[in-house]
């Protein structure tokens, strides 16, 4: 990979080569995971000493010196009612073992099924269960221009209509901090970002290498920051449990279980695209964001080369090039605010540069939506069941 890049959190996304807040967790992982061998390995040794076929072999040889034939028959008819198998009465034996063997069959078959069951609920009220997302991280161009006739190109499906959407706004007299809901009057809603890297090498329209990665959160800003979140996992097409945090815990879900990591990172370092975020990064660089409308929604946009939006959004979402010729970095960022509750539904970011290496051309696209607010003002945002017990 000819890019550094860092997405979102403490934990990281995307490829491992190519984290640094990777790094700060490797220690503890891979101690995790040592830990883990250590005690299979020992499980393993202990059920085999348990069931040492040696000691149930002295113990028949025993018993075979006092008397061989009625050992003999003891033993048959103790294996007879142990394993199911044949006694010295055959027919009648037979349909008893037939009997048995149903009402067993059918007990494992109902056992199997409460088991699953089980599992399945336990999953659920544990918030352990992966959500299939069909995520389109192929290339998907849309041009992008800016208010001065810059153009840009969206790579990125989840980004896809807002060139047109854009194009096709008047540049209206509101300021940002006009049409965004001040900060402090958010309180509960539903948050992802998804971010797609490519880079391009030649004429080629089709990138020599790609990487990607995703976020999903339910989060808590009414008081204290709270987040449940998800990581968006490639290989399964899904999102998976990730972490929880909340002023006083951190919680992160791998190999299987819900493992404390108290006091090694701030909640808010768990998802950094919330909307204070958002809301801030918008405001610092207010001199050079442009506002747009149209009949539904406000567009907070900027197409160029402003620094300070790389200074903001690139950094909130911790987006760095290397090997990449940073003179002539390009960057834009879109910002979709419903007009009717001034809630901000859509932020889209993109960068490029050509690389250092001639023919290279480098691509990161960030698509970050926020949906459901005041969804769990009742209820509360998800927390995994038994990771205070």
């Amino acid at each position: 990979m000819l890019l550094f890049v860092s997405f979102l959190f403490l934990a990281g996304c995307g490829s491992g080569d190519t984290e640094e807040p990777a790094e700060e967790n490797t220690e503890p992982t891979e101690g995790t995971e040592e830990d883990a061998s250590d005690e299979s390995v020992e499980d393993k040794e202990g059920t085999g000493s348990e069931t040492d076929p040696e000691t149930d072999t002295e113990g028949t040889d025993s018993e075979g010196d006092t008397s061989e034939e009625e050992s003999t028959e003891e033993t048959e008819d103790s294996t007879g009612e142990d394993r199911g198998t044949e006694d010295s009465d055959r027919d009648d034996e037979a349909e008893d073992e037939e009997t048995e063997s149903g009402n067993e069959d059918g007990t494992e078959e109902d056992d199997s099924s409460d088991s699953s069951s089980s599992i399945t609920d336990s999953a659920s009220a544990d918030s352990a269960e992966s959500a299939s997302r069909d995520i389109n991280f192929d290339v998907a161009e849309e041009a992008l221009t800016g208010l001065d006739g810059t153009e840009m190109t969206s790579m990125f499906e989840m980004n896809s209509g807002l060139g047109e959407q854009l194009s096709n706004a008047e540049e209206s007299d509101a300021a940002p901090e006009e049409v965004l809901v001040p900060k402090e009057d958010i309180s509960t809603y539903y948050a992802e970002t998804f971010m797609v890297i490519h880079v391009f090498t030649g004429d080629s329209e089709a990138p020599a290498d790609s990487d990607m990665a995703g976020l999903t959160a339910e989060i808590d800003e009414s008081d204290a920051f709270e987040v449940f979140s998800g990581m968006f996992d490639p290989v399964q097409s899904a999102v998976v449990p990730y972490a929880y945090a909340n002023t006083d815990s951190l919680f992160v879900y791998e190999n299987g279980m819900w493992n404390d990591y108290t006091g090694q990172a701030e909640a808010e370092e768990i998802y950094y695209g919330s909307y204070s975020n958002l809301y801030d990064a918008f405001m610092e660089s207010a001199d050079v964001v442009n506002v747009s409308e149209d009949d539904e929604n406000y567009y907070l946009h900027n197409i160029g080369s402003e620094d300070v939006l790389h200074d903001t959004f690139g950094t909130l979402f911790s987006v760095e090039f290397t090997n990449a010729d940073l003179e002539q970095q390009q960057n834009g960022v879109i910002g979709v605010v419903d007009k009717e509750t001034n809630e901000l539904s859509q932020v889209a970011y993109v960068s490029t540069a050509p690389g250092i290496v001639e023919g290279e051309r480098l691509h990161i696209e960030v698509s970050s939506k926020l949906d459901e607010y005041g969804e769990y003002d009742d209820s509360g945002i998800t927390v995994p069941e038994g990771i205070y017990d």
